[in-house]
């Protein structure tokens, strides 16, 4: 019995949810971008609410962190801007091969160029939506 309350209390502790934080928001919205990239350059067209939804959970399940559906939406929505700013800006044959290798992997390299460039947007756009403390 005792190894069972064990295992339990394993199971529960690994499904601890820790609320986002600043780092957190930045990483989550790069995923967002690069991954919207990803899916524009190969199907064509943003991708759909149900794909948002999907993308954003697995990163969040990935990384045991929690956000409410409004915190969701609103990175979402932006992460589509900024993809869409990035697709104008990007050659698609270079790009390509950066996009494919974005989603080859379960999480983001950071030492690739364009993640880079998509993570220091991503930390610029939040950033300026900080309100300074008082």
């Amino acid at each position: 019995m005792l190894s069972s309350m064990r295992h339990s209390g394993v199971a529960i502790m690994s499904q601890v949810r820790y609320p986002l934080g600043p780092d957190d928001r930045v990483h989550l919205l790069c995923w967002l971008t690069c991954g919207f990239l990803g899916a524009y350059y190969l199907e064509g067209e943003w991708p759909d609410t149900s794909f948002r939804v999907r993308a954003a959970h697995r990163w969040l399940d990935r990384h045991h962190r929690a956000a409410d559906w409004i915190e969701v939406a609103r990175l979402s929505a932006t992460a589509q801007a900024l993809a869409a700013r990035f697709a104008t800006t990007l050659d698609a044959e270079a790009s390509r091969g950066d996009i494919e290798r974005i989603l080859e992997g379960e999480d983001l390299d950071y030492e690739s160029a364009l993640v880079q460039r998509v993570y220091h947007e991503c930390w610029i756009e939040l950033s300026s939506r900080r309100k300074p403390s008082a």
